[in-house]
């Protein structure tokens, strides 16, 4: 008896809450939507986690490059960074750091796209109605359209919407290629609750956003939003098959082509990432400002999101970063590595 309680403490002490959150979610994902009677079997693993991992590959070569990179404009040493990662104890958490990625990635898409499913009740009339309460009697869906419409700033605002798959990877790439065991822990943490979060809203309070719920006021506009308007067309066809199956007649759809407007974790997940610069890599940090304020705008006057799914995802963001801050503050021994030679915010400890 007294074995298997040291053997349950060690493993105990040997799990970091980044893993107790994915898993917890990937177990109240998959009970939750069985519950609904949706078949999340195998079947759904094999669709979204095997072509993950070719990915998760090639982030993790281009991860350990930005940062070699980002040491050397600092004028830094990179062999004390060489070899941290080609360590054993660096390469085995990256594996778990990864597998935790895919995850919450795993429950993040078919949270999403099953929304519809389980809740059918919609809030976009309540959501336009506050936004319009909270800013004075105006909407601010309708007053950035009116501002950027026909003046070719709602075609760069498209454009730089559709960049934020590619910022967003390459951002998590880089810090989870940092030096210091329990800042790329607590990074990964706070990226698993703001998309953990952030899904189980989704399914909380289902809207679809001004542009489908408000369809005629984009109408003159579209011209202007190539990219905004070809992935909504996508994404409306693909949801279309999904609310079938509430009469049972449940035909192939695509998992990663869910459509839900709150939170906006575009902007969210974009706030986060610009505080984790502000903290480990502040050279980039007025970059990220600029690019957090115009994925807020984009969000807004590409239809996707009305200004309340910004502001909330904002909340969610700052609420992922403080709670990963405030755990594990005691160093734990497993993986705690030697600092590097170089400035503390590198290491993160």
């Amino acid at each position: 008896m007294g074995r298997a309680t040291f053997l349950f403490a060690r493993l105990r002490a040997n799990i970091y809450p980044f893993e107790i959150v994915a898993f917890a979610s990937l177990v109240a994902t998959v009970t939750f939507l069985r519950l609904h009677h949706l078949r999340i079997d195998w079947q759904t693993f094999e669709y979204t986690v095997p072509p993950l991992v070719p990915v998760m590959g090639k982030y993790f070569a281009i991860g350990v490059g930005l940062y070699l990179v980002y040491l050397l404009l600092r004028r830094q040493r990179v062999t004390p960074y060489i070899r941290r990662v080609l360590s054993l104890s660096w390469l085995t958490l990256t594996g778990r750091l990864w597998l935790a990625i895919i995850v919450f990635t795993y429950c993040y898409l078919w949270l999403k796209v099953c929304a519809p499913l389980v809740n059918h009740r919609l809030w976009d009339a309540a959501f336009w109605r506050l936004d319009t309460i909270l800013h004075f009697g105006f909407s601010p869906s309708l007053f950035l359209l009116g501002l950027t419409e026909g003046t070719g700033l709602i075609g760069l605002l498209d454009q730089w919407y559709k960049l934020w798959l590619p910022s967003v990877s390459l951002s998590i790439a880089f810090f989870m290629s940092l030096p210091g065991a329990r800042v790329r822990r607590r990074f990964v943490l706070s990226c698993v609750l703001i998309w953990v979060l952030g899904a189980w809203t989704y399914v909380s309070l289902p809207a679809l956003g001004p542009i489908y719920a408000f369809h005629p006021h984009w109408e003159n506009a579209l011209p202007d939003l190539p990219e905004a308007s070809a992935a909504q067309e996508l994404l409306w066809g693909n949801y279309e098959k999904v609310i079938a199956g509430r009469t049972g007649n449940l035909k192939q759809f695509n998992p990663t082509l869910g459509i839900a407007a709150m939170p906006s974790l575009h902007v969210g997940v974009h706030w986060l990432l610009m505080l984790w610069i502000r903290r480990y890599a502040r050279p980039f940090f007025v970059p990220a400002v600029i690019g957090t304020f115009l994925t807020f705008l984009g969000s807004i006057a590409t239809g996707w999101h009305y200004a309340i799914d910004g502001y909330v995802g904002i909340g969610l963001g700052q609420l992922s970063f403080w709670l990963a801050h405030r755990t594990e503050r005691r160093p734990q021994a497993r993986f705690a590595l030697a600092p590097l030679a170089t400035t503390s915010e590198s290491t993160g400890q």
